[in-house]
């Protein structure tokens, strides 16, 4: 309920802003008018809407796959057209009055020139939608690989990990990009894949032929997954049950060592899902409780802020995800300040963190300034 109230409220005070500033002082024709009007309120209330149709079976299959993609789009560059207005206009406006200032009342730099503002608008709309696209190509593109090297005498041989979260599977997911991850994760010679998170986007019972394709990835000593929120919003106890069909090991408070190797990897539940969910819980003891000392420990937590309550003397590295590295500048402001890390590798109280951008996108399949990733770590015996 909160949520939907919320976009509400944002959907509508922005598509208001949007429309005033592209219509608002316009000359156009009111059945142009109507048409923009119709567009932004459309792209702003698009996630609503998705939000419906996901819930009824009055649309489904293909059809549904077409809406979902194509709403959630345009609820992208309605969004990248609203970033640019705002900028355009700011600029516009301390131009207009620094000139002013400078007592050079000139009309051609006034916003409310309707001629000047035309042009202005057009070309805005121009912009918006080039980088929407490139947008989109980033979003739908093999995501890029990150490489970290780590050494350690914890480490009883050398041990090489994929790193995999956020792919937000769900049934608009279009098979061949899960096909293109899974080879792509598959083709990095891992010892083992670790998840953290945010995998599953969906019903599990509508995604059968993605959640085939996920099963399909592959490496000796086993997948491993953690929790996100997203997989509490699908349904903890039919997401459980998939991962386990999959042979893919749930790390819920719980860890275990990988092959006599000197490496334990744990994993805990989303923290933020934590917090509201009674019976949700962190239990971080009880997640390291068949750890030896002398083990290199890593953590799967798909939220990154939990570090800030760690030490090094119960971990050594944290994988994390959920920011999505901000995903659509310039959320990124917004996502570091609700999260106090963003994307990459940090030190927290002696503990390594890396937090990935993610392989998958939530919403729009888009990506501005934060390109998707899958990570490798190589862990090296010191």
């Amino acid at each position: 309920m909160f949520f939907i109230i919320a976009s509400l409220i944002i959907s509508t005070a922005c598509s208001t802003i949007t429309i005033r500033t592209l219509i608002g002082y316009s000359g156009m024709t009111l059945a142009r008018k109507i048409i923009v009007s119709g567009i932004v309120l459309l792209g702003w209330f698009s996630s609503l809407f998705v939000r419906l149709l996901k819930n009824s079976d009055a649309v489904s299959g293909e059809v549904y796959n077409i809406l979902y993609n194509l709403s959630y789009t345009l609820f992208g560059f309605v969004f990248i057209l609203f970033c640019f207005l705002m900028i355009r206009d700011i600029f516009w406006y301390l131009i207009y009055y620094g000139a002013r200032l400078l007592g050079r009342d000139e009309w051609s730099l006034n916003p409310k020139n309707l001629s000047v503002l035309g042009y202005a608008n057009a070309i805005v709309i121009g912009i918006s939608v080039l980088v929407s696209l490139y947008a989109f190509y980033e979003g739908f593109k093999v995501p890029q690989v990150r490489e970290l090297t780590i050494e350690s005498p914890k480490l009883a041989r050398d041990m090489r990990i994929v790193h995999l979260s956020d792919l937000h599977l769900n049934r608009a997911v279009p098979l061949s990009r899960v096909n293109n991850i899974v080879e792509k994760v598959n083709s990095l010679g891992a010892d083992v894949i670790l998840l953290t998170g945010d995998i599953m986007d969906d019903d599990a019972t509508k995604m059968e032929d993605q959640l085939a394709a996920l099963q399909r990835l592959t490496a000796p000593y086993g997948v491993y997954a953690s929790l996100g929120n997203h997989e509490y919003y699908s349904g903890l106890s039919s997401v459980s049950y998939r991962f386990r069909k999959m042979g893919f090991p749930l790390l819920v408070n719980r860890g275990t060592e990988i092959n006599n190797s000197g490496l334990y990897v744990a994993g805990i539940p989303d923290a933020y899902t934590a917090n509201i969910h009674p019976t949700f819980y962190i239990n971080l003891p009880q997640a390291i409780g068949k750890s030896k000392e002398t083990d290199f420990k890593i953590l799967l937590s798909h939220t990154p802020e939990i570090t800030q309550q760690l030490d090094k003397s119960l971990f050594d590295l944290v994988l994390s995800g959920h920011t999505h590295g901000g995903q659509i500048f310039p959320f990124h402001y917004f996502v570091r300040k609700a999260n106090k890390f963003l994307s990459g590798d940090y030190e927290v109280n002696g503990v390594r963190l890396h937090v990935s951008n993610g392989a998958g996108t939530w919403g729009p399949m888009m990506r501005l300034l934060a390109p998707s990733d899958i990570t490798v770590i190589n862990l090296l015996k010191k």
